[in-house]
């Protein structure tokens, strides 16, 4: 390839230094597969039609829908399970196979049923396999940051290789006959494992750790239920399905119309090749000339309704005017439009779903919804049109119908997304502010009236979800948020205005290198070093050279951020030379607040860069006396997501004033962290503090083994480990309801913590009418000293052992109404407290009624007697028996105290 291409292509893709080459190989391994996709798909739907007839085309839909699903379920095993190297090889290597293996079947004439079933069946699931692969591998080898810019590159080979695949197949069907192009798609398909492999050599594992790795691929066992959970998604599931069973029952109309006037097999071969290939050309074509002007003239709601019209138009021109003009009008607005202007409007309008739940639904939707709905349609077919024995124009009148059920949920979708914005987006923090009223906006005024007149929490979170996804719209009003007076505001503004290209605006941002916030400077390189016109290296040595210190070091870690997974950047700029020298020169630094901030700014760079080589740095700083500078180096060991740093991380939840930042670095690592800490615990004797923040990062995780983890510490002999587990257990069954908590196991533990209630109670009571020994008033004073402070204690522990009933309860029954009870139950409000018993004595069943319910009648006494004591059936202890059962507590304040009050009433 030229230089001059070369540069052309950087420019117009916005392809940074480092970049090229990786983003080719991904380019070239998607046009060879989508080539290959549309080499096979015209060629079985000729064959298919020719030998099977048009009344064969449901079954096959059918058996599409059933091994996709199939197949789906294994692959969603597989995925984070095995190396996505071997998914991606092995599917390419079987495909290869398949496709030789039916090529020769073809060739020697044996075209019976099941092979040409067995055909279209694999077809259809390759082009949905291999493309959500595809994209996955993409996530891997590319940041955030890099595939909002890159992706748009390399879906252009997914276009090309549409183009070039159909017109290839139109070309050659009739000279080469029908049955032989199988052999040249298995010959383009062969050139993607060596692809494959150099980019997962080169790129994921030569450069990322497993961590970086497996985060990178979103993972869920339950989508089904996210998207329960959100009517937003329901109905934007509900759509995608209502299209998928609307676009099969056009390609069938397509295909019959098709079949009945083309009776050759390689003739229609050619045919469908080449409207395939027309196709992608018109959607290339509308995506680039009209869909921008078409979503921002009518706004995004208006935009839904262009695909189902124009089907709807379609439909009602095949029904009078069965030709096949009328039938490639029908199929042309199907292909051209879904993916051009409807695909813009349904990710606009996906804005307020949180990014996680988007990553983890993306592909059951694509796979699984997509897959049912071809099931659907096909026996649609089976049943209505060859039960009936209906005519092709009878199935208009069934996609008409189909279009109103669409239409209606593209209105319910626009005023669920309405509800979802303000849940997601303009839900004011701690009930500050106020909802601004977007009744009457459509979607995108609706945005731009949230930037112009929401509050600074508002706009924020508008920007962090634009940050996601970009719109070229929305320039003019992300400009206007640099003036704004609030400096949160101006940094998420030039952070979402890196990503957008329509515009330079490398004058507004250049004064912000020298604003006094940080945070604000570094955004503002950022953005310079993606817009300059200068070389990258004399542009940035300028400012890592400045003689602004607070500028030096925000170049640097911004030139870290920009080369974070781009070694030949990196080796450029000397990032790795400038980080030891910055480091070797804190030395000479005589102010310490100085010489703090340059550690600061040094180790986000390292923890950014991810250099192993200076990982050493790190290591040094997590004992720094600044405790900022330690809790930084912390936290960017955790940006590191190297497993070097794990044992130092996770003995650092030990340490009181670093605890918090061990968190966070450990949250960083992904879902992948709790099988770490999980093995952690198995191996070595951790300390409670260690295990209750331990219980801290798991929650985070939507896992089975997060809650599996959180079971094992309810098993901990430290009341103080098990109650933050359950906080935990409690935390992750509101947010992931559909994880397995083990109800059937719970009773053990219920009876085993109400007696540990039973026992701390009658402690209590012995200590509240112990009897000091006759000494001298000092002595009593001591003894009453520390018998108060046991009391304080046993009080909190009698406290936290009715916390951990009613959280045990919460995982046997809604977690919500569980602990609004026991909220409720210590409430000074005599109303609130009858209610609250009232509810809790309907809501248990008979044999924990009986256990739990005089406990709680107990706590709601302002004292403790010994009538209270005789209705629990309690035995009351002697005062030693207390506190040789007392000296087996793990707690350590308990036992202190114990010890205390023991040599006390023993002195002389």
């Amino acid at each position: 390839m030229s230089e001059a291409l070369i540069k052309f292509l950087k420019r117009v893709f916005d392809i940074r230094e480092g970049e090229f080459s990786r983003a080719s190989l991904m380019q070239l391994n998607i046009f060879l597969i989508v080539s290959t996709l549309l080499i096979v798909k015209p060629t079985v739907n000729g064959l298919f039609l020719s030998e099977m007839g048009v009344e064969a085309l449901p079954v096959a839909f059918v058996l599409v829908a059933v091994f996709a699903v199939i197949i789906s379920t294994l692959y969603a095993r597989f995925l984070g399970n095995v190396s996505l190297n071997q998914i991606l090889i092995g599917t390419l290597v079987g495909s290869v196979f398949l496709f030789i293996f039916f090529g020769f079947l073809l060739h020697f004439q044996v075209v019976n049923g099941w092979v040409l079933y067995a055909l279209y069946t694999w077809v259809a699931i390759f082009g949905v396999l291999t493309a959500s692969q595809f994209w996955i591998l993409a996530n891997v080898v590319f940041n955030a940051r890099e595939a909002k810019r890159l992706f748009g590159f390399i879906g252009a080979g997914a276009i090309a290789g549409g183009i070039f695949g159909g017109y290839i197949t139109t070309l050659l069907a009739e000279s080469i006959g029908s049955e032989n192009l199988p052999f040249l798609a298995a010959g383009l398909l062969v050139f993607c494992i060596p692809i494959n492999t150099t980019i997962w050599k080169r790129y994921a594992l030569g450069t990322q750790t497993k961590f970086q790795r497996r985060k990178k691929i979103a993972k869920t066992n339950h989508p089904i239920q996210l998207i329960r959970r959100s009517p937003h998604l329901s109905y934007l599931a509900g759509i995608i399905g209502i299209s998928v069973i609307v676009a099969k029952l056009v390609d069938y109309q397509f295909s019959a119309i098709a079949a009945a006037r083309i009776e050759d097999p390689d003739e229609l071969t050619a045919f469908f090749g080449f409207w395939f290939s027309n196709f992608n050309v018109i959607s290339l074509a509308v995506q680039l000339l009209l869909t921008r002007k078409l979503v921002g003239t009518l706004g995004v709601g208006k935009s839904l309704f262009f695909l189902p019209v124009t089907i709807l138009i379609g439909a009602v021109l095949v029904f009078f005017v069965p030709e096949l003009w009328a039938a490639i009008f029908i199929k042309t607005s199907d292909g051209s439009l879904k993916q051009s202007v409807n695909k813009a409007a349904v990710e606009l309008l996906s804005l307020p779903i949180p990014i996680e739940t988007k990553k983890k639904t993306k592909t059951f939707i694509d796979l699984v919804v997509d897959s049912v709905a071809t099931g659907l349609s096909g026996l649609i077919l089976i049943f209505l049109v060859n039960g009936l024995d209906l005519s092709t124009q009878a199935i208009s009148v069934m996609i008409v119908v189909l279009i109103g059920g669409w239409l209606y949920l593209v209105l319910k979708i626009r005023n669920s997304y309405l509800q979802s914005f303000r849940l997601n987006v303009l839900q004011p923090k701690n009930n500050e502010g106020k909802l601004l009223d977007l009744r009457k906006d459509s979607v995108v005024s609706g945005i731009r009236k949230t930037l112009e007149k929401g509050t600074e929490g508002q706009i924020i979170s508008m920007l962090r979800k634009m940050r996601n996804q970009p719109d070229e719209r929305f320039v003019k009003d992300l400009v206007k948020l640099l003036h704004n007076p609030s400096n949160k505001v101006k940094e998420e503004a030039i952070r979402v205005l890196y990503y957008l290209k329509s515009q330079n605006l490398i004058d507004q941002i250049l004064p912000f290198t020298k604003y006094p916030v940080q945070k604000i400077k570094i955004a503002a390189f950022d953005y310079l070093i993606s817009r300059s016109p200068d070389p990258a290296g004399s542009f940035m040595t300028d400012y890592l050279n400045d003689p602004d210190y607070k500028v030096r070091t925000a170049a640097l870690v911004s030139l870290a951020e920009e080369s974070q997974d781009n070694p030949i950047l990196k080796y450029k700029f000397q990032l790795e030379n400038r980080l030891q020298t910055a480091y070797q020169e804190l030395a000479a630094i005589a102010d310490s607040d100085r010489r703090d901030f340059h550690k600061i700014g040094l180790i986000k760079a390292i923890g950014i860069a991810r250099i192993p080589s200076l990982f050493f740095v790190l290591d040094e700083f997590f004992e720094d006396e600044n405790i900022k500078v330690a809790r930084q180096a912390i936290i960017s060991a955790g940006e590191t997501l190297n497993q070097y740093f794990l044992p130092a991380l996770i003995n650092a939840l030990g340490i009181r004033n670093r605890a918090e930042s061990a968190r966070t670095a450990l949250i960083y690592f992904g879902p992948e962290i709790v099988k770490v800490l999980s093995a952690d615990i198995g191996e070595s004797d951790r300390k409670h503090q260690t295990l209750q923040h331990i219980s801290l990062v798991v929650e985070h995780f939507g896992i089975q083994e997060a809650a599996d983890l959180l079971f094992q510490f309810l098993k901990n002999e430290d009341s103080r480990v098990r109650l933050s587990a359950l906080r935990s257990l409690n935390r992750l069954k509101t947010n992931y309801p559909y994880l397995h908590f083990y109800e059937k196991d719970l009773v053990p533990h219920l009876f085993k913590e109400a007696k540990l209630y039973q026992d701390t109670l009658t402690t209590l009571y012995v200590q509240l009418h112990a009897v000091n020994p006759k000494q001298s008033e000092a002595q009593q004073a001591k003894i009453h000293a520390v018998r108060q402070r046991l009391i304080q204690l046993l009080e909190t522990k009698l406290d936290q052992g009715l916390e951990r009933l009613f959280r045990l309860l919460g995982l046997k029954y809604p977690p919500e109404e569980v602990i609004s009870i026991y909220q409720n139950i210590q409430s000074q409000q005599p109303d609130l407290r009858a209610n609250a018993i009232d509810y809790l004595d309907n809501l248990l069943d008979a044999g924990l009624k009986k256990i739990l319910m005089p406990i709680v009648e107990t706590a709601m006494l302002d004292s403790i007697s010994e009538e209270a004591i005789r209705d629990l059936n309690l035995k009351i202890p002697d005062e030693m028996d207390c506190y040789k059962a007392l000296l087996a507590s793990k707690d350590e304040e308990v036992l202190l105290a114990v010890q205390q009050l023991i040599s006390y009433l023993e002195a002389p």
